[in-house]
Parts: structure tokens; sequence; C-alpha cells
């Protein structure tokens, strides 16, 4: 197996491990406040990459090496530190405001245009070239996402939500080309250490501000339940955690293009997860939608008739993700 297959199993690991993301979420916002919850999960998912971090360096390979290589010293902030602010600061942000003022079935159909903008941000900023098969595939995967949330119960919509969708979007698709740029100096281990102390910094300062005077029954009375701790242990420890490091890995092999296409994957398998774990209602039309998201992310990436990339694709690792698109 190639470099660049590899690097397309790792975005779609972490698009099915955010899928079930959903549903823990869903549990723990039945305790608390999104802002609480956001919060101990980054600050969990921050302690748990000092953890890996310092274990890394404790274990040694064969030729004396740590396991983990890590160092910030010395390397330019500028690419970095966008990338940790578009992701997950703003990203959340904007998304949950988005969900607060139109409803998640609308929210989740414009979040479905990520693979759209991501075509866009690929031409603008990585300067790739992007082919027919990438944008019919991009809008057949929107269109499944719509498909399965036509009609559903409670849509509703707003400009400010729409602004706030709108805004997720664009700093959904930012984040994959500031982890493929950033990439040159940080590996997906410090990319992702760096995405976390960020987050963890602004998100427990803003619960804090947002729970003042009750801060005891928002902050504290959570952990002393059960599924309030396994759901936040899943979102930091999988969801963040195993998942971003997979898309940061995975970012230096692929096309800004090709990583996006995977995002809408998660809708199926959210859906999936609430039909097996929370018995909701399957429809034909979920079907229908799931069958078109997942068939149009397999066409973007077969490479059957790129001949370009038959002949090409194992022999140029990152740099060739550049080219392809």
């Amino acid at each position: 197996m190639d470099i660049h297959s590899k690097g397309l199993i790792a975005v779609l690991t972490g698009n099915v491990i955010f899928g079930f993301s959903f549903l823990f979420s869903r549990l723990a916002l039945n305790i608390t406040i999104p802002s609480v919850l956001v919060a101990y999960r980054f600050l969990a998912a921050f302690l748990v990459m000092n953890i890996i971090v310092a274990a890394g360096r404790m274990i040694k390979k064969k030729d004396g090496s740590p396991l983990v290589e890590f160092s910030l010293k010395g390397k330019p902030l500028g690419n970095v530190l966008l990338m940790a602010l578009v992701q997950p600061v703003m990203y959340f942000f904007c998304e949950t405001y988005g969900i607060y003022f139109t409803s998640s079935a609308f929210a989740g159909t414009i979040i479905a245009i990520i693979p759209i903008m991501g075509i866009v941000f690929d031409r603008i900023f990585m300067k790739s070239e992007i082919r027919r098969r990438h944008v019919v595939c991009a809008v057949v995967s929107v269109a499944g996402v719509i498909v399965t949330t036509l009609g559903a119960r409670g849509m509703k919509s707003s400009l400010t939500g729409i602004l706030f969708l709108g805004g997720a979007v664009c700093f959904g698709a930012l984040f994959y080309v500031f982890s493929k740029k950033s990439a040159e100096h940080y590996n997906a281990i410090e990319r992702t250490y760096i995405m976390f102390a960020m987050a963890s910094a602004v998100f427990i300062a803003f619960a804090l501000i947002q729970c003042r005077g009750v801060s005891g029954e928002l902050m504290v009375e959570p952990l002393m339940k059960g599924i309030f701790i396994i759901a936040v242990l899943y979102l930091a420890v999988i969801s963040s955690v195993a998942a971003f490091i997979c898309q940061n890995w995975g970012n230096n092999y692929v096309t800004v293009s090709e990583a996006t296409l995977f995002a809408n994957l998660t809708t199926v398998i959210s859906i999936f997860a609430g039909v097996v774990f929370l018995r909701e209602e399957f429809t034909l039309q979920q079907i229908i939608g799931a069958a078109a998201i997942i068939g149009s992310v397999y066409a973007a990436n077969t490479k059957k008739g790129d001949r370009d990339v038959n002949k090409e694709g194992n022999q140029k690792g990152s740099t060739e993700g550049q080219k392809r698109a």
C-alpha cells in the first residue's frame, strides 16, 4: 500500500470517529451546557497529549531515538497557530451557535458544504489542479446530506444562524489547508498538541465566564455522573486525540480536496449510531442519502482511470499529494 492510500485511510478513520461523537455529545449535553462540555473535552485531550509526549520521550526505539518525536523550539508559528485557531476554536464556536440559532438538521445541511469549500481553498491556497470528478463527487455528497435531512422535524433557519454556519464551513475547510501547510515543520503529534493547548485555554476561559455564579451546578455536578465521564473520555481520547492525529497525519499525504470529501461521512456514521444505539428510525431517504455520500467518496478516491496517479502515485509522498486533486 502506497503512502497516499495510507493517508486516505487515516483521514477516513478520523471522520468515522467524528461520526460517533454526536452520540456521546448528545448524552453529555443532557447533563450540562455546550461550553462546559467542550471545555472538559479539550482539557482532557490536552492532558492526554502531554502523557503521550512524556511517555513517547521516555520510550526509545532500537536506534536510541525517542518513540515520539516532539519539539516546538525554533519553528515558525504562523500556520500552526492559524490551524489551531480555526480548528477547534473558531469552528466549534461557529458550529455551536449556528445550531443554537437554527436546528441540528439545518446545520448539518450547511456544514455539508465543507467539501466544496475545500476544493475552492485547495485551488486558492495550495494551487492544486482540481479534477472534475472531485467537484462532481463533492456536489453529490452535499446532495446526499440534504436528502438525509430533508423533512426533518424542527427544521428552522435564521440569518444569524446561517452566518455562523457559513463561518464554520470556512473554518472547517481552512483547517485542512493550514494543517497541510504547517506539516512542513510540525509532525502530526506536534500539530495536535498545539491545537488542544489553544482549545483548552480558550474554552475553559469561555466556560468559566458563561457559568459564573452557577459554576457548581454546571461544572462540578456533571463530574459526579458516570455517563458524563464516559462521554467526555470518548470525546477527548478517541474523538479528539486519536481522530485529530489521524487527520493531521493523513493531511501530509493527501490534498485538501481529497481530505474534505470525507467530512460528510460523519453524517452517515451519526445516523448509524443513532439507529443502533438510540433506536432512532432509519428512513428510506436516509438510506438514499447515505448511499449517495458513500458512493461519492468512493468514486472520488478510486484510482481507476487516473493514469497520472497510477504512474506517479507510489513515488512522490506528500509532494505528489499537492498535485493530485
